[in-house]
């Protein structure tokens, strides 16, 4: 195991807030992974035989979790080698839509705020808006911009592993991800990583349909804030199994009529406010940089 992990269950408070964020957008609560140990295996594994899914409450033992084995293949790439903004392979989102998309976001999405440093990095920054700014969020006058990019329509993929290496902002009111999302019904969400800013420690994953949620989570010695991680997902026909630094830590497993089988596109994103990462405060460090290395896709 990496030596700044501690398997020590987490306080489940993060996963229940944003449980009950999908169950207002019209989900039920589904199968969650609980992530109190995790197999220290490389990047093989054979698949697990059946296991118990336990409880949101993730007292009982976990399953020993392993990944697939898979000869990866690597399909698409981004190293973030530019300068300027990103390239061709994505497309930046502008506004904050109704509700804020739903999660009363804080933020005004803005394409200058995704930025290629010219030093190998993607750097989405999030900041505050001057008290001039005309800018309109679903609440009225936004605080924040923000940046959101994302691949649909130019790059989608069913199954894989999909990767991303970035340092991520914490802080009350930050909610970076590197997630995915299928076009059409029924709808379909898989987040490699989302953390909530109020909890620094904490890295999480989610699956969403419309009637199940599957999660887990891993609780680190250090923020992730602290140095670059490399956040993951191996995404078969079979179950779809959450990683960090080439560790799995959560598995969901595949059930009669999931919606994880159609080619699902990429986002990036940092997201400002929310009743899950909650309000930024007055020890909220603006700007936030979500600093990403690169992000890559491999197909078997």
């Amino acid at each position: 195991m990496a030596k700044d992990i501690d398997m020590t269950a987490p306080s489940v408070s993060p996963l229940r807030s944003r449980r009950r964020i999908w169950i207002a957008a019209g989900s039920v609560s589904g199968i969650i992974a609980a992530t109190t140990m995790v197999a220290a295996v490389g990047l093989g594994g054979q698949e697990p035989r059946k296991t118990r899914n336990t409880g949101i409450s993730g007292k009982a033992a976990a399953p020993r979790i392993t990944l697939p084995k898979v000869d990866w293949k690597l399909s698409w790439r981004d190293e973030f080698n530019g300068r300027g903004k990103p390239s061709a392979a994505w497309t930046a989102l502008t506004g904050n839509g109704v509700r804020g998309w739903g999660h009363q976001a804080r933020q005004y999405y803005v394409p200058e705020a995704s930025r290629q440093n010219g030093r190998g990095q993607l750097v989405i920054a999030a900041r505050k808006t001057p008290a001039s700014s005309k800018l309109k969020c679903w609440n009225g006058r936004c605080g924040y911009t923000s940046g959101r990019i994302q691949t649909i329509g130019k790059f989608e993929q069913r199954y894989g592993r999909f990767a991303v290496r970035a340092k991520l902002p914490t802080g009350s009111g930050m909610w970076p991800a590197f997630w995915m999302q299928k076009r059409g019904k029924p709808y379909g969400e898989i987040d490699v990583v989302e953390i909530s800013g109020k909890y620094p420690k904490l890295v999480q994953g989610f699956a969403h349909a419309n009637r199940r949620v599957g999660a887990g989570h891993l609780k680190l010695r250090k923020p992730v804030s602290a140095e670059y991680h490399t956040y993951g997902v191996d995404w078969t026909p079979w179950r779809i199994v959450w990683w960090m630094d080439g560790k799995p830590y959560a598995q969901m497993k595949a059930y009669k009529g999931w919606p994880f089988d159609k080619p699902f596109y990429l986002i990036l994103n940092l997201q400002v406010g929310n009743n899950w990462p909650g309000k930024p405060d007055r020890t909220t460090r603006f700007p936030a940089y979500m600093s990403v290395d690169w992000v890559r896709v491999y197909r078997a």
